[in-house]
């Protein structure tokens, strides 16, 4: 036990290690804590349940047993009788009590499962390597509760209220990432492929002329493939992969039949294409990041929601898909090089 909560410790200092600031640590720590909570709540209930079910099996096998053996003729089938009534009242009361803590173990679980992972993405997040470079962690000024909850609103609807907004935007954000590229981007871009290829597979002559050759030098490209060996112990199994030049077809066709097979490329931009519903592709880019903006300052609402609720101690968590920005209430400054 000593052990583990040496583990945790360090855990939790390499991580603060990139916390700009005591705010900062002092929110990550509550996370973690509450994930530590939520299995320790877990854990007795589940033990609970297992109890009961073993408890419960063994009074239904009493009960089987019990009629199996009864005669009704038999001296002494008023006790057997009594005895079938106590444990169809234990069997029943049993059954009744792990209802119940199925219901409670299955709440505890959802809780345990949600703040361990927003732990855990919290902990990787702050990990050697886990930001992106160069940048580093600023903290970011609190958003006062009176800039969130709307007149008469309490802090329950005011978070599904956010958190409807945030899954509109992440609908819309997947409607922007579905929507076609207009056909006459993918036209150029299906014509410079095409140019590059017919580039490559161009056959040389050059030995011809200058050499007196009597061989054309045609286009080879590289190609690599896996390999898998097969040998006599079962156990033992040998990959690797070969590489090695073969003729480059498609070069040579592109060469051969650039302006054929561009424009049969084309007819098929053309039929598969729905422009009506197409979005270049930095006019996706923008809304994607205005989308991004608006989700984190949702989802900072949000989490200045959540950290008011707990401190008030109410039964209120994060998302465990929360923005980790949003739940520690930071930002990614970029450093100059």
């Amino acid at each position: 036990m000593n052990d583990h909560i040496g583990f945790q410790s360090s855990l939790h200092n390499d991580a603060a290690d990139l916390l700009p600031d005591e705010g900062a640590r002092h929110r990550f720590e509550a996370i973690v804590d509450r994930a530590a909570d939520a299995r320790s709540t877990w854990l007795p209930v589940e033990e609970q349940m297992r109890a009961t079910r073993a408890e419960l099996h063994r009074v239904e096998s009493h009960r089987q047993q019990l009629i199996l053996t009864r005669s009704a003729h038999r001296p002494g089938a008023d006790k057997e009788d009594k005895q079938g009534r106590d444990l169809d009242k234990q069997a029943s009361e049993l059954t009744e009590k792990l209802r119940r803590l199925i219901a409670r173990e299955a709440t505890a679980a959802a809780r345990m499962r949600n703040c361990g992972i927003l732990a855990s993405r919290c902990r990787a997040f702050l990990a050697p390597g886990g930001l992106p470079s160069p940048a580093r962690l600023a903290s970011v000024s609190p958003i006062a509760l009176s800039e969130i909850l709307e007149r008469g609103e309490r802090t329950i609807d005011a978070l599904e209220r956010l958190r409807l907004r945030i899954r509109e935007l992440e609908a819309h954000a997947h409607q922007i990432r579905s929507a076609p590229f207009p056909s006459e981007a993918k036209k150029r871009d299906a014509a410079a492929l095409i140019a590059r290829l017919a580039e490559r597979g161009a056959p040389s002559i050059s030995a011809m002329i200058d050499d007196n050759a009597s061989e054309i030098a045609w286009p080879y490209t590289l190609q690599k493939h896996n390999l898998i060996a097969v040998v006599p112990d079962a156990n033992t199994r040998v990959v690797g992969t070969a590489s090695g030049q073969v003729p480059d077809v498609i070069g040579l066709l592109c060469w051969a039949l650039r302006d054929t097979l561009t424009e049969k490329v084309n007819e098929l931009i053309e039929t598969n294409s729905d422009d009506t519903a197409a979005l270049p592709a930095d006019e996706r880019e923008k809304q994607l990041a205005q989308i991004e903006a608006d989700k984190l300052m949702t989802e900072r609402k949000e989490a200045a929601l959540v950290q008011a609720a707990q401190a008030a101690g109410e039964a209120v968590e994060h998302r465990h898909d929360i923005s980790v920005l949003a739940a520690l209430q930071l930002e990614l400054v970029t450093q100059s090089r």
